[in-house]
C-alpha cells in the first residue's frame, strides 16, 4: 500500500462544514413553527436532533407530528420547508410523504 492510501478506504465523505451550518440555520428558522404547531415532546426532540447535528432525524421528528388539518399559515411554510431540506438531504420521500403529501 502507497502512503496515504491507508486512511482512505472504509472512510465515508463529508460535506464542508459550511453546508451542515447552513443547513442547520434553516431548519433553526422553522423552529417558531414546530413550537406552535407539535407537542412539546416532539418540538424537544426536533430541538434535541438539531443540537446534536441529527439533521434527518429532526426533520422525520418534525413531519412525523404534522397534519394537513392544522392551522394553514403555520403549516404551509413549515412542511415546504421541511420538504425541501429532505430534498437536499437525499432522504426518501417515504419519510416525510405521507405526512406531508398524501
Amino acid at each position: 500500500m502507497e502512503s496515504g492510501e491507508s486512511g482512505m478506504s472504509g472512510r465515508m465523505s463529508r460535506l464542508p462544514d459550511k453546508y451542515y451550518e447552513a443547513l442547520e440555520a434553516r431548519l433553526r428558522a422553522l423552529t417558531p413553527h414546530v413550537e406552535i404547531l407539535l407537542d412539546d415532546e416532539s418540538t424537544r426532540w426536533f430541538r434535541e436532533f438539531l443540537d446534536v447535528g441529527e439533521y434527518g432525524l429532526a426533520v422525520e421528528v418534525a413531519s412525523e407530528g404534522l397534519d394537513r388539518a392544522m392551522n394553514r399559515a403555520h403549516l404551509q411554510p413549515l412542511a415546504s420547508g421541511l420538504l425541501a431540506e429532505a430534498e437536499l438531504m437525499g432522504l426518501p420521500n417515504e419519510v416525510l410523504w405521507p405526512a406531508l403529501g398524501g
